[in-house]
Formats: C-alpha cells, sequence, structure tokens
C-alpha cells in the first residue's frame, strides 16, 4: 500500500524496509517481489536487526545474506552500513559484502552520519567503489548538514539527502549538489486505545508525498 501511495504522490523510486518504528529493519523477499511487480524501482534496506551499527561476525554472515535475497528479489541496489566501536567504517563488513556482490549495487545508509569522521568515511566507501549514500551530513538533519554535503558531493559522492528534510531544505540541498532527496512522508495513526498493544501504525501520509515531489519538480525545472 505505501509503495502504491508514494507512486500515485509522484516518487520516481522507493527505499524499501519494514518495521519503519525503529528505523527499519530487511523487508521480506516477497515484499520485494509484490513492491518491484508495480514498476518502481526499489531499493532495499539491509539491516538484520535494531539497535547499533556494530555487528558481530555471525550477524555478518546474515547480512550477506539477507543482501543476497533482497537482489534475488528484484531489488535494483541494496542499502548497506555498518560501523566498528570507535565509528569508523566497519571494513571487513564491506569486505565480505563486495566479495559476494558488485560493489555498484551498494548504497551506503546513514551509518556514515554517526562516524567519527564524516568526510574520512566517504572517501572510503568510494575506495570500495560504492558511490552513492544516504546522508544528513552528520547533522540531525539534512539541512543543518549542507557543508558536509556539499564537500561529500565534491568527492564524487552520489549523495541522497535524508534526514530531518524539510521542503524548505530542498534548494539549498540541491544547490550543495545531492543526487536525490529521502523523505518517508508518514504519519502516525491510532486505530484504538489498546491497554495491552500499541495499535500504532505509520502510513505514507499522500499529501506530504505530494508536497515534496511539487517541491522537488519545481528545484528540477
Amino acid at each position: 500500500v505505501d509503495v502504491a501511495v508514494a507512486m500515485e504522490a509522484g516518487a520516481d523510486r522507493v527505499e524499501l524496509c519494514s518495521h519503519w518504528e525503529c528505523g527499519g529493519l530487511t523487508p521480506t523477499p516477497s515484499l520485494i517481489r509484490s513492491s518491484v511487480s508495480m514498476g518502481l524501482p526499489v531499493r532495499a534496506l539491509v539491516r538484520p536487526r535494531a539497535g547499533n551499527f556494530y555487528y558481530n561476525n555471525s550477524e555478518k554472515q546474515l547480512f550477506l545474506a539477507e543482501a543476497l535475497d533482497c537482489l534475488d528479489a528484484g531489488a535494483e541496489m541494496v542499502v548497506v552500513g555498518g560501523l566498528t566501536k570507535d565509528d569508523e567504517i566497519d571494513e571487513g563488513l564491506l569486505e565480505l559484502l563486495c566479495s559476494k556482490i558488485p560493489a555498484e549495487k551498494f548504497v551506503f545508509h546513514r551509518a556514515l552520519d554517526r562516524a567519527s569522521d564524516i568526510i574520512h568515511a566517504s572517501e572510503l566507501i568510494l575506495d570500495f567503489g560504492i558511490a552513492s549514500a544516504l546522508s544528513s551530513g552528520g547533522a540531525p538533519a539534512a539541512g543543518l548538514g549542507l557543508d558536509n554535503i556539499n564537500e561529500m558531493c565534491s568527492l564524487g559522492l552520489n549523495v541522497i539527502a535524508g534526514g530531518g528534510v524539510r521542503i524548505e531544505d530542498i534548494v539549498k540541498l540541491g544547490e550543495a549538489g545531492v543526487e536525490a532527496v529521502h523523505v518517508s512522508c508518514r504519519k502516525k495513526d491510532i486505530y484504538s486505545e489498546d491497554e495491552i498493544f500499541d495499535m500504532s501504525t505509520y502510513p505514507v501520509d499522500f499529501e506530504k508525498a505530494s508536497v515534496f515531489y511539487d517541491a522537488v519538480a519545481k528545484w528540477n525545472l
């Protein structure tokens, strides 16, 4: 349903995930297949669990398996990322992934914004052949990370601006050189008050998505 709403509102592609309420987890292959069948390019988040981006060896093997499943199900790219406990890029994870999957199939996700040095981290993922990254420039919101985003774009990284993107940020983000903007456009929908279960859902809001589409379309004229 969310993919259909995004398409109707004018989205050019979607990043698919499950469990949006915890920041997103890897979607199931069936969810990817059903979304791909609608005709919109799909990128799939690979995140095997909620919480931090520090993965042990077993989790890294699961990470690889999920990435392969997503691509087999029809995702055009997978959105990945991992850090060491020193908040450096987890080169071991990237080496494992790139040993089985071409680097051009990867987008590095917003774990990049947690890196201790975001510019050095950007250079490192480019060295791996990963040309795209989802980022707010290391700031709480993309509109506050313009200086870093500009520098990351100057390095040759295809930055997809994500994280607290506002309508009023669109032009400045475009001027900084971003390849695209990434927005969730969700609203909280409380089906009923329940003392036992949280009955909230977070569907895509058509009106919000349409407003963002119009803002990007005007900037691209």
